[in-house]
């Protein structure tokens, strides 16, 4: 029997359940129509002006691998990457608000999460697809008491944890819970033909990281959808970008959320723009993480709920 996988949805009850059985779901009208036209404009213009001052990043061609991103490098990427977008633009803060895409988190990173990394990719043609991986690689396996174990902070992208007799280890009793849940939004649409999101459904619970020599047969689809469709993504789902082989550039916003207990990809805490500060909400403070969860990024002051961007803190005191 052939499998069902998700489809666009505009109900988050099958959305939910799609993303507990597969692994992802893939939710309609994520947000405001006039909220994606916005989005679109503000980062064509902002990717431009980037590139033409040489402060683009790219990578994902034949010559320049996922990941590259020495500007300095004459190898071009197809694939142009915007980073810290609450710096570029209010139109990409008021992503930031109780929009469809968020209540579907809440069954992956619980009640309360931050932003792990908020940018975007322009995926432009002539790419090459992105080896599968997780979201949550430097996520910590289950083990057995009496096997060896890497740790912690020897993980890599590269090394998950030690390989016995050339077999990656596995655990069908015990895995890994989701601690990220990936959003991309698909700002212009998507499909297999402009490099649609590759994904293995149901991966979420193999238990395992992809493997390069394992798994060069596994089988993937592509994710589709129209504008304003999001896919929302388990952590441990096994994807990658696929490769764009039309003739027109795809647009996505990328939001990471993870548990407020993880250190975030991108440090927003110093790096939003201190014009920027004081238009956030107490809400998007909290995603950004300046608010603190059960002792967790204080400056100094136990009592405080929130950070201040320029807190007036205690130095070396002498009486």
């Amino acid at each position: 029997m052939k499998e069902i996988y998700p489809k666009p949805t505009k109900s988050l009850a099958i959305a939910k359940s799609d993303l507990k059985k597969w692994g992802y779901c893939l939710l309609e009208d994520a947000i405001p129509n006039k909220l994606n036209k916005l989005a679109i404009a503000r980062l064509v213009e902002q990717a431009k002006a980037e590139k033409h001052l040489n402060l683009a990043y790219e990578d994902g061609s034949k010559s320049k691998k996922w990941g590259d991103f020495d500007i300095n490098d004459s190898n071009a990427g197809v694939n142009q990457r915007v980073w810290m977008l609450p710096n570029k633009g209010k139109v990409f803060l008021d992503f930031l608000q109780n929009h469809n895409y968020m209540k579907c988190l809440e069954n992956i990173v619980g009640n309360e999460f931050i932003v792990s990394s908020f940018s975007a990719n322009i995926a432009k043609p002539g790419g090459v697809p992105m080896e599968l991986h997780t979201d949550q690689w430097w996520m910590p396996d289950p083990v057995k008491r009496e096997i060896d174990f890497l740790p912690v902070g020897s993980m890599s992208r590269k090394v998950f944890d030690f390989q016995i007799n050339d077999k990656i280890l596995s655990n069908d009793d015990l895995i890994s819970r989701p601690v990220v849940s990936n959003v991309l939004i698909m700002l212009n649409g998507m499909s297999k033909e402009n490099g649609g999101t590759l994904i293995v459904p149901g991966s979420h619970l193999f238990g395992r990281h992809p493997d390069k020599e394992l798994d060069q047969d596994i089988k993937t689809i592509s994710a589709e959808g129209p504008p304003g469709c999001a896919i929302i993504t388990d952590g441990r789902l096994w994807h990658g970008t696929g490769a764009n082989i039309s003739n027109q550039d795809r647009l996505a916003i990328l939001i990471t959320f993870c548990g407020p207990q993880f250190r975030p990809q991108e440090n927003f805490t110093i790096g939003i723009k201190k014009d920027v500060f004081p238009s956030l909400t107490e809400f998007q403070k909290e995603l950004l993480g300046f608010k603190v969860w059960n002792g967790y990024g204080r400056t100094g002051n136990p009592t405080e709920k929130f950070i201040d961007i320029e807190d007036d803190l205690i130095g070396e005191l002498k009486i």
